[in-house]
């Protein structure tokens, strides 16, 4: 917590009082999109993960009912 607190003071003698709310509306909305991207970005690498199990499962299914003589090529 004082991290925090000596980064605080450090900005407010930086950047001053008027300009430091400002900065930080500016630094949410950057960190809000950050996460709303990042957020789709997983969605993505979820999607493509089922969709690659999916594959696997039906090539292991079609493989072993080849291997029994179920399908033929």
């Amino acid at each position: 917590m004082p991290d925090v607190l000596f980064i605080l003071l450090l900005a407010m003698v930086v950047l001053g009082p008027k300009k430091l709310p400002q900065v930080a509306a500016q630094a949410g909305k950057y960190l809000a999109q950050f996460q709303c991207l990042k957020r789709e970005m997983m969605d993505q690498v979820n999607a493509e993960v089922l969709r690659l199990d999916g594959e696997t499962k039906v090539n292991d299914v079609a493989s072993a009912a080849t291997e029994s003589g179920l399908m033929s090529n």
